[in-house]
């Protein structure tokens, strides 16, 4: 899949009952929680999912005539263009945007993931500490990205508590969104898209849900990620990033 065929499969399902459904019950579940939360936020990841969720749920917020804010984390493991991308989305639906600076994230690189990304790490530190005067926050998660979340979703449903993200409210309107109904949504809202995803992707193959696998935003420290093609798509797409990498963990060369 290319950004072409992206737009495409999205002007497409943007027509059908299915996902004007889907759409709907997203929003009402956004409105519904806006209307409980005092100080709700959205995560912003500059992604595909996060920004057809801010579209969704700023949708949401004017028919209830509510305010949320954005925030983002933001570090040298950032790919190139992820400010950009939340600052022009930001701008376009008229919501504040807060950017948490994580500095020079590639001091981490040889600490253990779940050091940097798991409950107790660095990530979270900053997310726990953003949320500490919020009562509800907006996530991207979408069970059809993997068997991980799919069963996470399951588990939790769309609306939960989490200790982990600070003693807050988590909401989930794309839970059950697959990736042409993101297409249906980005297409619908003109919607901005990360300059990721003009790259040249490494695996279009589908993946453990039956979904296409194609480009997934994140951090290129992700070392979890580097076996799964992130290596070989860093290594072509931003050959200096790759450098980098390279002569702070060798080791990333093993998986091109």
């Amino acid at each position: 899949m290319d950004l072409n065929m992206f737009f495409e499969i999205g002007e497409l399902n943007a027509r059908l009952n299915s996902y004007k459904k889907k759409k709907e019950k997203s929003i009402n579940l956004s409105a519904e929680q806006l209307l409980k939360a005092e100080k709700p936020y959205l995560a912003l990841s500059g992604g595909k999912d996060s920004v057809a969720m801010a579209y969704l749920v700023d949708e949401a917020a004017r028919r209830v005539n509510k305010d949320f804010r954005m925030w983002i984390h933001i570090s040298s493991a950032s790919f190139p263009g992820t400010l950009e991308t939340a600052q022009k989305v930001a701008k376009q639906i008229n919501r504040p945007l807060d950017v948490y600076d994580g500095g020079d994230a590639f001091k981490f690189l040889n600490n253990k993931q779940k050091a940097i990304f798991g409950k107790n790490g660095v990530y979270f530190d900053s997310v726990r500490s953003y949320a500490k005067d919020k009562d509800l926050c907006f996530t991207g998660v979408r069970a059809f990205e993997s068997k991980r979340r799919s069963r996470a979703v399951r588990a939790k449903g769309q609306v939960f508590y989490s200790k982990s993200m600070g003693d807050i409210t988590v909401c989930q309107p794309l839970a059950y969104f697959r990736l042409e109904d993101v297409a249906a949504v980005m297409a619908e809202y003109n919607g901005i898209m990360h300059p990721i995803y003009s790259k040249m992707p490494i695996n279009n193959e589908k993946n453990a849900m039956n979904e296409e696998q194609w480009i997934r935003l994140g951090y290129t420290i992700q070392k979890d990620l580097w076996n799964r093609g992130t290596a070989l798509f860093i290594k072509i797409n931003y050959p200096e990033i790759f450098e980098k990498l390279a002569e702070k963990h060798p080791n990333i060369n093993n998986y091109i």
